[in-house]
């Protein structure tokens, strides 16, 4: 099976969500340098390896905005109360423009789940190893 690319993704997205999913991207990309980009379940995945399994946000299309979403966003500092959702560890950011997308503080929540990311991982590695062993 052939793997779309990012930008092959993003090309086939209306102009509007397109916009704001490229901004997200140059966000991303500025703010978890070695993040390994990928495309799957119809959005933008980022992850410490190449593994899907170790991803730790990603960027999704909606109706009229774009989901930024943090697989480990529970215990994230975020001052300005950008993140939204009530489970255990999932939370997103939604952004509904371009200038949303640049907003200072969606940048540092990018790069706080960057930075916590491999200890974030390794936690999961270590429940999973638990469960089957």
């Amino acid at each position: 099976m052939t793997q779309v690319t990012v930008e092959e993704y993003l090309s086939n997205l209306p102009p509007d969500l397109q916009a704001i999913t490229r901004e997200l991207v140059a966000v991303a990309r500025k703010n978890m340098p070695g993040a390994h980009e990928f495309i799957y379940h119809n959005a933008v995945g980022y992850s410490v390896s190449e593994s899907l399994f170790d991803r730790i946000c990603y960027i999704a299309p909606q109706r009229g905005y774009v989901n930024f979403g943090f697989f480990f966003s529970v215990n994230l500092p975020d001052p300005k109360h950008l993140l939204i959702g009530e489970g255990k560890r999932l939370r997103h950011v939604k952004v509904r423009s371009v200038e949303e997308a640049h907003n200072p503080a969606l940048g540092k929540l990018i790069a706080a789940t960057w930075k916590e990311a491999p200890d974030s991982i390794a936690i999961i590695h270590a429940k999973r190893k638990k469960s089957t062993a």
